[in-house]
């Protein structure tokens, strides 16, 4: 299928949720009657700070979560050539020799919406717990505070304004895997949600984390404790992780407490990215052999990461040396690529892997696309005393939700491969069925042209 010109990128859930939804699309119909503008492309400068967005930047914002689909890169950049001609770049190694090797799962965000609960839930990681949670680290992307002394805050059906959330004890539990697997080794912290209950809410997830033996990066209690990242050995190979976040939404972090969490504005044009190039140099003082940076920037609900964010995001590795960058916030999965260049402090030829966005992970997001997360497992090799991504193993899954009078019953991880052979699942639910075969296209058009296919894999 195609998508139409009319193509209505939400399904929203409730009875309030269609109306809210269906005045907003009318706001934009009666905007275009009166002359104004469409978008197929990203709007020139648009950073997604709500800090600094302009009208013209929030009105952007809505038209494609709301009313229209962007459908193509920035204009004159040719970025959908670019990554749909990125299939031969990844450089194969050959391991035959190395009896060192260790494997990292990576997962993208984990958010507080209504229907993360147990009931909800209780059969989510049927098809992609083992694949998952069978990895020597097991990361992700906690896009939530954690403070237990709150009650939970939820994202909302219909995001309007701004919104600050909070997780609890039984959506972390689900965000686990019950308990019935071996849970998160590494959660990121650093995310325009980190401070959306305040300092108090930073220690308490901290602390929360800690507790659990899961260890966190990107926020901290002090300066001294922002540069304790970890780096863990799993078999003789040192991996570290770093974590920053391009904004805090409509918060403001204080100079004297900027520990608290790594803001940087990683969404604008020339960044300063010195915290990120210092924790990069101390992580090899440290004797890290291999350095994964979770990097929270990008702009939501496009296909493609815009021009600024691709020309950082090469900076900050040709920087810095970073083997493996997780990007998170666009919250619909998006290309990946393999970066080529000389690593600043070895001077040795290298190459990056870079994750633009895996999408939302446990959530439910009312846009489709963002029902499509990537799941990635990634071997590491030691050859010939260098640490090495040596394979990478892809799934795709649809984010499923068995809806009756206006309620998610139960959402499910269904993997993509096998749905498009034996949809028998969605037979008796017409609107899951359409809702797939839009996934279906925006897979095969967007992440499956480039390189990600040659890595999708099936059991």
């Amino acid at each position: 299928m195609l998508f139409p010109p009319n193509y209505n990128p939400v399904q929203p859930i409730t009875f309030k949720g269609h109306v809210l939804v269906g005045l907003v699309r009318l706001l934009f119909k009666i905007r275009k009657v009166f002359g104004g503008q469409d978008w197929e492309q990203p709007l020139e400068g648009h950073h997604e700070d709500p800090r600094k967005m302009t009208r013209k930047q929030q009105l952007y914002f809505g038209y494609k979560y709301y009313y229209r689909t962007i459908l193509k890169g920035d204009k004159g950049a040719g970025l959908e050539e670019y990554f749909q001609s990125q299939g031969a770049k990844f450089q194969n190694k050959d391991t035959s020799n190395s009896t060192q090797k260790i494997t990292l799962s990576a997962g993208g965000d984990l958010m507080p919406y209504f229907c993360i609960t147990q009931e909800q839930c209780r059969d989510i990681w049927k098809e992609c717990g083992d694949f998952f949670f069978d990895a020597d680290l097991v990361v992700g992307n906690l896009e939530t505070p954690l403070d237990p002394n709150k009650p939970a805050s939820y994202v909302p059906e219909v995001m309007l304004s701004n919104m600050y959330f909070n997780a609890n004890h039984e959506i972390f539990d689900v965000f686990s895997g019950f308990g019935e697997y071996k849970g998160f080794d590494v959660l990121s912290t650093a995310n325009n949600h980190a401070l959306d209950q305040g300092e108090e809410g930073v220690k308490e997830t901290l602390q929360f984390l800690a507790d659990k033996n899961i260890h966190s990066v990107g926020t901290a209690r002090s300066f001294e404790e922002r540069n304790q990242f970890p780096i863990i050995e799993k078999n003789g190979i040192k991996v570290a992780f770093l974590s920053y976040t391009f904004s805090l939404n409509a918060l403001v972090c204080p100079p004297e407490k900027a520990y608290l969490t790594n803001h940087l504005h990683l969404n604008e044009a020339n960044p300063d990215i010195s915290l990120i190039v210092q924790q990069a140099r101390l992580a090899r003082q440290r004797g890290a052999e291999f350095l994964v940076a979770f990097l929270h920037m990008g702009c939501a609900y496009q296909p493609y990461p815009s021009k600024i964010i691709v020309d950082n995001i090469h900076h900050i590795c040709q920087a810095t040396g970073i083997d493996l960058v997780l990007g998170g916030h666009p919250h619909n999965a998006q290309p990946i690529e393999f970066l080529d260049l000389t690593d600043p402090f070895t001077r040795q030829s290298k190459q990056s892997t870079i994750v633009y966005s895996q999408g939302d992970f446990i959530a439910y997001d009312i846009h489709k696309w963002c029902k499509l997360p990537l799941l990635l497992k990634f071997e590491l090799s030691k050859i010939n005393g260098v640490v090495v991504l040596s394979n990478l193993y892809a799934k795709l899954f649809y984010n499923y939700a068995e809806i009756k009078k206006g309620k998610v019953q139960r959402l499910l991880l269904l993997e993509y491969q096998k749905l498009r052979k034996n949809r028998s699942v969605l037979k008796n639910d017409k609107a899951a069925q359409k809702e797939f075969e839009e996934l279906e296209f925006f897979a095969e058009r967007f992440l499956l042209k480039g390189n990600l296919s040659r890595f999708l894999i099936e059991e």
